[in-house]
């Protein structure tokens, strides 16, 4: 007896809910949940299940909301566009990058590493130096390591 007043309760609510929703998968969510809900009450599937299709719309919302934050984006980006090498670099030719560590164009990766740390040390803004030497020795080492 119990069983068929659930499932008159169901098809009520079913019926209810499509002339209220308009939106055919949010139906489809409703019917779902309809459905679990109904299988947890009868004792058929565990009430961790409902949990889970309760979470279907909320993680749905939390991927849109992730788009929007920036610094995901910066992750999610990478940095292999030539538009940002661009950016990130300044535009530094070679030369100019080699100057500003004070090495050779054609130096070692492991040498380009070690002057950049050598000049981090002397300009870094913690100890003295300012920010836009720190960004071109950082842009420096960028450009010769690319």
């Amino acid at each position: 007896m119990m069983y068929v007043i659930l499932i008159i309760l169901a098809l009520i609510s079913i019926i209810y809910l499509s002339k209220r929703i308009k939106s055919k998968s949010k139906l489809f969510f409703f019917v779902i949940a309809g459905v679990v809900l109904f299988l947890v009450a009868t004792g058929r599937a565990h009430w961790l299940s409902a949990i889970v299709v309760a979470f279907i719309p909320i993680l749905k919302k939390l991927f849109l909301i992730i788009r929007y934050l920036p610094i995901l984006q910066r992750f999610a980006a990478g940095y292999s566009n030539a538009s940002k090498k661009t950016k990130k670099t300044g535009g530094m030719s070679k030369s100019e990058a080699a100057e500003i560590l004070g090495i050779n164009e054609n130096s070692s990766e492991e040498e380009i590493i070690s002057a950049h740390k050598k000049e981090m040390q002397k300009h870094h803004p913690d100890k003295g130096g300012t920010k836009d030497m720190a960004a071109k020795i950082n842009a420096a080492r960028d450009t010769l390591l690319s």
